[in-house]
């Protein structure tokens, strides 16, 4: 269960803020850092994009991708390499398997939490009926892979970076509880702008952690294996 906890926990921090949204200060940061190569707009016109984009990622109803998930840690200089698959069932099933340097598996549903990890070799599960807090922690991260966008409409502030490809930064204001340990989250999606490319967390003490996605395949046959967590 200790184990369970703590993969929350990392989610939490490495894959989200508590729901996010466009404000309208998100129009002054954009003009205000013309500096940094980000691109003013008005707040009806990034509010029309973020809808757009989320309707373009969130039509699919699989997905099946590989990852690297990098972190930083600024206080001890040294990086943290994970590497693995994402697999994405609508509605509500997900899978999240690390290959190297460890085996490790998590099968979310909108029930349960299961995992599994190769050093005790057990399966352990948790109900989300019992844990309401796990819960909504398990909502937004599922709302990150599947790009229902729509969801994400408060708490920050947004801005443009680029265009080709488009590239979003989302900064905590004064109302989101993230404030205090997330600086930023900045979304790179792919050329099609189908799915994400990469997400790149800032944090205030100075860690970040950057996911690349790679081999994405959006609608295709997942086989229900690899929603069992534990490693034949």
């Amino acid at each position: 269960m200790k184990i369970i906890i703590n993969f929350l926990l990392i989610m939490s921090r490495a894959f989200f803020l508590p729901v996010f949204s466009f404000d309208q200060a998100a129009c002054e940061t954009a003009g205000g850092n013309s500096g940094k190569g980000e691109l003013s707009a008005k707040s009806a016109e990034v509010k029309e994009l973020l809808r757009m984009i989320g309707k373009k990622v969130s039509n699919f109803k699989s997905l099946k991708t590989d990852f690297v998930q990098e972190k930083n840690l600024a206080m001890f200089k040294k990086k943290i390499i994970l590497r693995g698959r994402i697999y994405m069932q609508k509605p509500n099933m997900l899978a999240w398997h690390v290959d190297k340097p460890v085996k490790y598996s998590v099968v979310i549903t909108d029930k349960y939490i299961r995992q599994w990890d190769e050093d005790t070799n057990k399966v352990q599960e948790l109900s989300l009926a019992k844990n309401p807090i796990f819960k909504n922690v398990i909502t937004q991260l599922s709302v990150w892979f599947s790009g229902e966008y729509g969801a994400l409409m408060d708490d920050n502030n947004v801005s443009i970076l680029q265009q080709h490809p488009l590239v979003i930064e989302f900064v905590p204001n004064d109302k989101n509880i993230a404030k205090k340990m997330i600086k930023s989250i900045t979304i790179t999606f792919r050329e099609d702008e189908k799915y994400l490319r990469k997400i790149m967390i800032d944090e205030m003490s100075g860690d970040t952690t950057t996911i690349e996605f790679s081999n994405t395949q959006l609608d295709m046959p997942v086989e229900s294996r690899f929603f069992e967590v534990k490693r034949v």
